[in-house]
């Protein structure tokens, strides 16, 4: 199967080194970001090895930071660390849709529910700002823009709960199927216009606190995405569908 995105990660280090380091950020920040974007973007493949001296190496820093940046990405699920083997990046299958997206479903459900009490003229603003970004990433034709900007939309509608635990929940899957769609899902043309049409009816509703509707909206957004997901994968190999 030829995946969406492959691994961009040289022997010599090119892409862990492609971000400066901002003089106010610690040396495990810096780890930290670059890794979880490299695991995010698929350039560190689901199930590649992690060693802790060769990252150091390539990235310019001690073993110390990198070891701290890898335990603070197996605290959000995207690696695993296992005694006396060492840590890979999470292996990602396509049965995860299904698991994911229902969850993904439940968590917008309850985020919106909460938004629409909570969401201030600030808030509907911002939620604007991201709206026409993904407009205008319609109308260039720039899919990965929208996909980041969609992520962008459906984290910011969780951080205005002020829920800890629900923002927490919410980015793990968020990342989760970030992963998933750049691992095993064509670019989805055809669905963006729908998919953008209900994210500008979603504002319109929290901006009149029109929980029923707004839920209605929520899971027709998710369960649409989850039959795209189930269609475009039917066809992967047995063998394929499981963990690389």
């Amino acid at each position: 199967m030829s995946t969406v995105c492959a691994s961009t990660l040289h022997a010599d280090g090119h892409m862990l080194t492609s971000i400066e380091l901002p003089k106010y950020r610690t040396k495990e920040e810096y780890a930290y970001e670059i890794l979880r974007r490299a695991i995010l973007h698929c350039e560190l493949k689901p199930g590649e090895k992690l060693v802790a001296d060769t990252l150091a190496t390539q990235m310019g820093v001690s073993p110390i930071p990198i070891r701290a940046a890898l335990q603070r990405l197996q605290s959000e699920g995207l690696i695993e660390i296992t005694p006396h083997t060492g840590a890979i990046v999470t292996e990602l299958s396509p049965a995860d849709f299904e698991p994911v997206s229902l969850l993904l479903e439940r968590l917008e459900v309850l985020a919106f529910e909460v938004a629409a009490q909570k969401a201030t003229d600030t808030d509907l603003a911002r939620l604007r700002e991201i709206v026409a970004e993904l407009d205008r990433a319609i109308s260039t034709n720039d899919l990965e823009r929208w996909a980041e900007m969609n992520i962008e939309f459906h984290r910011t509608v969780a951080n205005i709960t002020g829920m800890k635990l629900l923002i927490e929940f919410s980015t793990r899957i968020l990342d989760t199927w970030t992963r998933l769609r750049r691992w095993y899902l064509p670019p989805i043309i055809a669905q963006l216009p729908q998919a953008q049409a209900e994210h500008h009816r979603m504002i319109e509703l929290l901006a009149t606190r029109d929980t029923p509707t707004l839920t209605q909206i929520v899971v027709q957004h998710s369960q649409r995405l989850r039959r795209y997901a189930s269609q475009a994968t039917v066809n992967i190999p047995v063998e394929e569908r499981q963990v690389h």
